[in-house]
């Protein structure tokens, strides 16, 4: 698939490139299953995160990850309206839990798992360019940990 990839795209991709991504398409098949129940929606995610009794600490790095990424100068930035978050998304939410104006565990995991699902949509929609794909490799590294991270808890 590699070798299709770049000579249709005329780009140099190798396996290490792809590695979270592939790793992302089965952690997030595995996610939707048992928290999801194969429905995903962010209301549904919340109700299921409401009944853990989830350590925000035990994601502190993935948090700052994201805080790092898409927070500069205490405002959110282009890479932010990149995550073409749309209006049922809870932007202003996600914004607040980046900002560090939302706090509560709950409220801290469940813009993660907005983040993380918009990575999602936009790979599996399209969105994500596939010629600079390799850039994203931070991106899924993170989401991969947090989702299993968060799975041990179902």
């Amino acid at each position: 698939m590699i070798n299709w990839i770049n000579h249709r795209f005329g780009i140099n991709l190798n396996a290490n490139d792809l590695e979270s991504i592939k790793d992302f398409s089965l952690i997030w098949n595995i996610f939707e299953r048992f928290v999801c129940q194969n429905n995903f929606s962010i209301q549904g995610v919340e109700q299921a995160i409401a009944t853990k009794n989830i350590n925000r600490a035990e994601f502190q790095p993935q948090l700052e990850y994201f805080r790092n990424r898409y927070i500069s100068n205490g405002m959110v930035n282009l890479k932010f309206h990149n995550l073409h978050l749309r209006a049922n998304d809870r932007s202003a939410f996600v914004e607040s839990v980046l900002k560090g104006n939302a706090n509560a565990d709950l409220e801290v995991i469940l813009g993660m798992v907005i983040i993380v699902y918009r990575y999602r949509n936009n790979l599996f929609h399209g969105i994500k360019d596939i010629q600079v794909i390799d850039q994203q490799k931070g991106n899924f590294d993170n989401a991969n940990i947090f989702l299993k991270s968060l799975l041990a808890y179902f």
